[in-house]
């Protein structure tokens, strides 16, 4: 296919996904979650497909093309020549640039179809009454979705406690239309964006995996320089591995610090588009609640409102003179203040009234609270996929986060301070299952630690019964609030807590056993 049809043909397919919403109802009934499951992964096939031919035409690197052969002499050409040339290279930038941007919008399309799958397949899976088996969903192919093996039809089987947010589904730039969506943003929910795509790519330095060092040392008499490189250099003493290998006079020239990269999510498109999701839905959450949080909270709000249509009265007001940027700005303001002392909002030298002024500082506050409300919600669902996942799964599965690593060292936790303690009340106040958790760092350590522990011992575990328990152990919260929360029973969390108890340091009775058996 030649590059101008696979362009057209491109942007009409996603025109097409763009034009087809997706209802977050419809994923509550069986037959609707299953089609609209079955139309993302046909649309993820086909977009990869693209995504491929794309890069076989060059789309990945189009300007290379143009570099190749360098600028001709100005001394050679005439100066039509030249302006052709220039034209034509005009022409072919705009091309290269077409290019580069098609394919930038697949790969964000492609980001968000993964997220949105991870999502329904952490909500549902699919089990066969007949034969008693249950399916996930990203393990059968498209054909496989509604009919087992034995030849009866597969059910659906909704699960509760599995870490998803369909809810964001609708609000992912499905069609690749990420800067589209950026734009119908709110100024505040454009900060969290913006805070949001930070914290997943965590731009602080990564962890010393390694180092290269050139040392000084001496060989029959005469001073040599050598090149070692030294692994796991936070558990070693590299200054005495030296001296012990090269003797008491070997010294160290240069050292390079290899790091790894600390980023939480690698990869750019999936960090948009989670990020688009998170701070979409709960603008628009948020937006329906509003004038309700406002009247419960505010001392004056019809007050307020009024003094914020005389500031759009004031911003509009226009003088039929022409005047510059400056002096209209000074006018409106003049106006303003004008319009608040005729409704007594304002004494006579323009200073707000007492009430009016701790409302819309308190107003101020609140808008806040909001702007960090996406950034808590989506660093709470991260946490609990860790605290509910074995790192078997995380490791083999992308999950409702592609690009996750499966565990996080002590720079990355820190991410999870982040959590405002105010965005979560208002959270669980309009009927979110969420809890403020202090020591949420060091509780993600612990269960790291914990999973390292129980490598190799076959121990059959309840992952989601685990979080829970690990919850109550660390943070105490009670049980039945972790229990509800996961959506696991008494039970279960207390079979988990105590597997938790005896993976724990052991006792002197236990330490004096295993020597003896020794």
């Amino acid at each position: 296919m030649e590059e101008p049809a696979l362009i057209a043909k491109s942007e009409k397919f996603l025109e097409s996904i763009k034009i087809r919403k997706i209802n977050p109802d419809d994923l509550i009934d069986p037959k609707g979650f299953i089609e609209t499951y079955t139309y993302l992964r046909s649309n993820l096939r086909k977009l990869q497909k693209i995504k491929k031919r794309m890069e076989l035409k060059g789309f990945k690197t189009p300007y290379r093309s143009m570099a190749i052969y360098g600028p001709p002499l100005k001394g050679e050409l005439k100066a039509e020549d030249l302006h052709d040339i220039r034209r034509q290279t005009q022409y072919f930038r705009m091309k290269a640039s077409l290019k580069k941007n098609i394919l930038d919008r697949v790969n964000s399309a492609i980001a968000s179809h993964r997220i949105a799958l991870g999502h329904l397949e952490e909500h549902g899976a699919l089990t066969c009454e007949m034969c008693r088996r249950t399916f996930r969903l990203g393990e059968l192919s498209e054909n496989e979705l509604r009919e087992c093996e034995c030849g009866s039809t597969l059910q659906v089987k909704f699960e509760d406690g599995n870490i998803k947010r369909l809810e964001i589904i609708p609000y992912l730039p499905l069609s690749g239309d990420y800067m589209v969506k950026i734009s119908q943003l709110t100024p505040w929910a454009r900060e969290s964006f913006k805070e949001i795509i930070r914290l997943l790519k965590n731009e602080k330095s990564g962890t010393i995996t390694s180092a290269t060092m050139i040392i000084k040392v001496q060989e029959s008499g005469r001073w040599v320089r050598k090149r070692m490189t030294i692994e796991d250099i936070d558990h070693i003493d590299y200054e005495k591995k030296l001296k012990q290998q090269y003797g008491p006079h070997a010294r160290i020239e240069f050292i390079q610090f290899h790091r790894r990269k600390s980023t939480i999510i690698n990869d750019r498109h999936v960090r948009t588009a989670l990020a688009l999701g998170y701070s979409g839905f709960i603008q628009d959450f948020l937006a329906k609640i509003e004038d309700e949080i406002l009247k419960k909270r505010l001392k004056k709000p019809h007050i307020v409102k009024r003094y914020d249509e005389i500031r759009e009265e004031a911003e509009e007001y226009s003088p039929t003179f022409v005047r510059e940027g400056k002096e209209l700005e000074e006018i409106r303001k003049r106006r303003l203040e004008d319009l608040l002392i005729q409704e007594g909002l304002a004494d006579e030298n323009g200073n707000l009234k007492p009430d009016l002024k701790s409302d819309l500082e308190l107003r101020e506050k609140i808008m806040n609270i909001f702007s960090r409300t996406p950034i808590t919600l989506i660093l709470w669902d991260i946490a609990c996929y860790y605290l509910t996942t074995s790192y078997d799964r995380r490791s083999k599965y992308a999950g409702p986060f592609p690009g996750l690593g499966p565990v996080l060292d002590r720079k990355q936790v820190k991410t999870f301070d982040k959590m405002d303690k105010e965005a979560v009340k208002l959270l669980k106040e309009y009927g979110e299952k969420i809890f403020y958790i202090k020591n949420l760092q060091k509780l993600l350590l612990k269960k790291f630690e914990i999973e390292e522990k129980i490598k190799g011992l076959h121990m059959k575990i309840n992952p989601r019964a685990f979080g829970a328990a690990l919850i109550n152990l660390e943070s105490g919260i009670d049980e039945k609030t972790c229990a509800n929360i996961f959506s696991v029973t008494l039970e279960e969390l207390k079979r988990e807590r105590e597997n938790i108890k005896a993976l724990r340091k052991p006792t002197d009775k236990a330490r004096l056993f295993m020597e003896m058996i020794k």
